[in-house]
């Protein structure tokens, strides 16, 4: 039960584009097509969660034993971006010259993307969890969350640019309205979702 609370905690309550507002660049730049998002969101949940299983242990072990806690976050940053631009790496590897730039831009995002959200991250896992099983359920429901809200923006996005927007709303200003109100929803329903597993 520890673990699920932990996963659905990270993932609702305290998601990290919609509640704690640090991706909300990511949601409303980049999540503009409904397929390019799942790339996109996945890539970055792969990010934010391998940042969280490698960071925990890094900071158990280095930080805190030696007393330098305050250099958790660049830990956590450090290895997100690592391992973003590992995961453009494998996925350039074997294509044609635009797949390979794809690949290397969606990881650059993907990188600058992954070190924002590891900051709260870091946070987050540092003072909340005391065990190996709990730091692997928040840094995977951090990851889930910021998937859900990329994927969920994209397709808003995509039903928004299908209806009538008055002109001087169409495109960022509508989007904005739009990310209010979906982190408005978020935060309306902050502490439910974790909830349901005490």
């Amino acid at each position: 039960m520890e673990f699920l609370n932990a996963l659905f905690t990270a993932a609702f309550d305290q998601n990290l584009v919609f509640v704690q507002l640090v991706g909300m660049v990511s949601a409303i730049l980049v999540a503009e097509r409904p397929q390019d998002s799942f790339r996109f969101g996945g890539m970055l949940w792969v990010a934010i969660f391998v940042a969280g299983v490698i960071g925990w242990p890094l900071y158990t072990v280095l930080f805190q034993a030696w007393g330098i806690d305050y250099l958790a976050p660049l830990g956590y940053v450090m290895v997100a971006v690592a391992i973003a631009y590992i995961m453009g790496a494998v996925l350039a590897r074997g294509g044609d010259r635009a797949a390979r730039d794809r690949a290397y831009m969606t990881s650059t995002v993907v990188a600058v993307n992954a070190s924002l959200l590891a900051v709260p991250l870091s946070g987050a896992a540092v003072a909340a969890t005391t065990t190996w099983g709990v730091a692997c359920a928040s840094a995977l429901g951090a990851g889930m969350g910021a998937f859900i809200a990329i994927v969920a923006f994209a397709f808003l996005r995509d039903r928004i640019e299908e209806r009538l927007v008055p002109g001087v709303l169409r495109g960022l200003p509508i989007s904005l309205i739009t990310a209010s109100l979906v982190a408005l929803a978020f935060t309306g329903v902050a502490g439910i979702a974790g909830g349901l597993f005490v």
